[in-house]
């Protein structure tokens, strides 16, 4: 997902009101605009990649695209999809090892182990990590009506769809917002960005996140130095009183325990880890 699972970030208060911006949003595994920029990994899910230190994959001929890397809550991860997030964790993994084992780019860098692992099955793991998280959140999608379906082959079907869509609306002159054609890595970032926005509201709505007044006031209580206001003459900051920082409280409110949820769903996820595909993938 060199996709963007993962982060949408808050809009900030500060625009006409003056008030600090929250800090930034970090990415999941989920957020999401780590497919497209910097990579944070924030959920964890341990897997077995082969032995320590081992690299099976340079011996491995390379599994076919189709071919299921994992099954996760029922859901196939095709190597397609998987490749997606190989490319998003590379740069991650580079700088890990690094600025950790001093270790720099290299014919052998990728399956040269330190401190008991090679750089391929740390980066198998990210990558794990992040399509875990992005698979709960597609499957929340998909049982919260924001999709049909929540499998790589009907995204996959979607993206062709919006391409032929974009093409024959520029051949028809008309105007069209975003690029003339998606790549399958920004399209997929787009689709998980989109519901990563719309669920929150949708949790709300359905009560599965709690969103009372009291809620939203107690959550204003405990971050106050949120919700602050800068005097453009003194440069002073103010509290902004709740009444004011409703609306925003509200989206912060709900952004983190949307988070919350998804932390929860990726921990508990059933998954099931096909470890012949996994280490014929090869890294290089």
């Amino acid at each position: 997902m060199s996709t963007a699972t993962r982060q949408v970030r808050r809009r900030s208060t500060a625009s006409s009101t003056g008030t600090v911006p929250r800090r930034a949003v970090p990415r999941w595994a989920v957020g999401v605009a780590g497919l497209l920029g910097a990579v944070v990994l924030a959920a964890i899910v341990l897997v077995t990649v082969g032995r320590e230190g081992s690299s099976p994959a340079s011996a491995a001929a390379p599994p076919p695209s189709s071919a299921a890397v994992a099954e996760i809550d029922s859901h196939q991860i095709p190597v397609r999809e998987f490749a997606l997030y190989l490319a998003q964790d590379r740069a991650a993994t580079f700088a890990y090892f690094q600025q950790t084992y001093g270790v720099a780019d290299g014919p052998h860098f990728w399956t040269t182990a330190h401190g008991g692992q090679t750089p391929a099955d740390h980066l198998k793991k990210l990558a794990l990590a992040d399509v875990t998280r992005a698979t709960v959140v597609l499957d929340l999608a998909q049982r919260n009506q924001l999709i049909p379906d929540a499998g790589y082959d009907a995204f996959l079907t979607a993206w062709t769809a919006e391409n032929a869509r974009r093409l024959k609306a520029v051949a028809a002159h008309q105007v069209i917002y975003g690029p003339v054609q998606y790549t399958e890595a920004n399209y997929f970032s787009y689709v998980l960005n989109g519901v990563s926005a719309a669920l929150p509201e949708k949790l709300a709505a359905s009560g599965a996140v709690p969103a009372s007044d009291d809620a939203l006031n107690a959550y204003y209580q405990s971050h106050l130095d949120s919700y602050r206001q800068q005097d453009p003459g003194t440069h002073t900051l103010t509290q902004l009183p709740f009444s004011q920082a409703a609306s925003q409280v509200r989206q912060d409110y709900l952004h983190d325990q949307f988070q919350t949820v998804v932390s929860g769903l990726a921990r508990s996820a059933s998954v099931h880890i096909d470890t012949d595909v996994l280490n014929a993938v090869a890294v290089n």
